[in-house]
C-alpha cells in the first residue's frame, strides 16, 4: 500500500516536471520588431500621395520664442493643398488653397471686414508672374512640403535610437544635393523653401521613420549668422485622404493675377 502511494506521487511529479517542460519549449521567445529603413523611407516620399501636415516654426528673439504655426493636407507633388497658418503679429488666421498653379489665401480678410466691398480672397496664377516677382511671391506650399524631401540630401545617416513606431535617425544634410536628387518637377516645388528657409551651407536634421518605412516627421534647428537660434518641426500623418481644395464663392475672390 506504501508502495502503491509513492508510486502514485512519482507519477504526479513527473507529469508536474513534463508540465513545466512544455510550457518551457512553447514560449515563444519575442524578437525585435525589424529596424525601420531610412533608405525606404526616403524612397517613399516619391510614392506617397498626401498627408496632414503640422509644422512649428521657431525664432528666439532676445530670449522670447516667437512661433509660427501650420496644419493642413498637403499632395506630395504639390499639385494640392489647403493650409491654415497662425503667424506672429496677425490677427487673423490665414488659410492658403494651391491647386495646380493657382493660389488661393484669405489675405485680405481683415481689409473685407472694414470694407464689405472688398473680396476676403485672393487668386493668383503663377504661371502669369516675372521671374522677379516670383522670387519674392511667398510660397505656404515650398514652406510646409521642403521638409519631406531633405532626406535626399543625407550623408552619415546614422540610428540615434528606436521608439515605439519606428526609430529615430540623424543625419547630415547637403541643400544642393537634395534639389539634384529629388526629381527636378518636385525640386521646382520646394527649391524657394529649400534655398530660403535653411542654411545655405550643410546642417543637421533629425528624422523620425515609422514601423512602414514612413517619414512622420523632420526637425531641423540651427543658428543664423547672426546667432539667432531657428527650429523648424514638421509632421506627417493621415496619409492617403484627398486634399478639400473647396473654394469660397466666386464674389469672394479678387484675381490679382498681373495682366498681360
Amino acid at each position: 500500500m506504501r508502495r502503491a502511494l509513492i508510486v502514485a506521487l512519482l507519477a504526479l511529479l513527473l507529469v508536474g516536471c513534463g508540465s513545466d517542460s512544455k510550457k518551457a519549449a512553447t514560449t515563444a521567445t519575442v524578437q525585435p520588431a525589424p529596424l525601420p529603413s531610412f533608405a525606404k523611407a526616403r524612397a517613399n516620399v516619391l510614392r506617397m500621395t498626401t498627408a496632414r501636415l503640422d509644422q512649428v516654426t521657431t525664432i528666439v528673439i532676445n530670449g522670447t520664442e516667437i512661433k509660427a504655426h501650420d496644419t493642413g493636407r498637403v499632395a506630395y507633388d504639390g499639385s494640392r493643398a489647403h493650409i491654415y497658418k497662425l503667424s506672429p503679429g496677425t490677427q487673423f488666421p490665414g488659410e492658403v488653397i494651391v491647386i495646380g498653379p493657382f493660389t488661393y489665401t484669405n489675405a485680405n480678410v481683415q481689409a473685407s471686414l472694414q470694407s464689405p466691398e472688398v473680396p476676403p480672397w485672393t487668386k493668383l496664377d503663377s504661371r502669369k508672374l516675372s521671374a522677379k516677382a516670383a522670387t519674392n511671391q511667398t510660397d505656404e506650399l515650398s514652406h510646409v512640403l521642403a521638409p519631406a524631401y531633405l532626406a535626399f540630401g543625407a550623408s552619415h545617416v546614422t540610428l540615434r535610437r528606436r521608439v515605439r513606431d519606428g526609430a529615430i535617425f540623424w543625419a547630415r544634410i547637403d541643400p544642393k544635393l537634395v534639389l539634384s536628387t529629388v526629381p527636378a518637377a518636385r525640386a521646382a516645388k520646394i527649391e524657394k523653401a529649400v534655398r530660403s528657409d535653411y542654411p545655405s551651407g550643410d546642417f543637421n536634421a533629425r528624422f523620425w521613420v515609422d514601423s512602414r518605412d514612413r517619414l512622420r516627421r523632420v526637425i531641423v534647428a540651427w543658428a543664423t549668422p547672426g546667432g539667432t537660434p531657428v527650429a523648424v518641426d514638421t509632421s506627417y500623418s493621415a496619409f492617403g485622404p484627398p486634399v478639400d481644395t473647396k473654394l469660397p464663392p466666386a464674389r469672394s475672390i479678387k484675381d490679382i493675377t498681373p495682366k498681360g
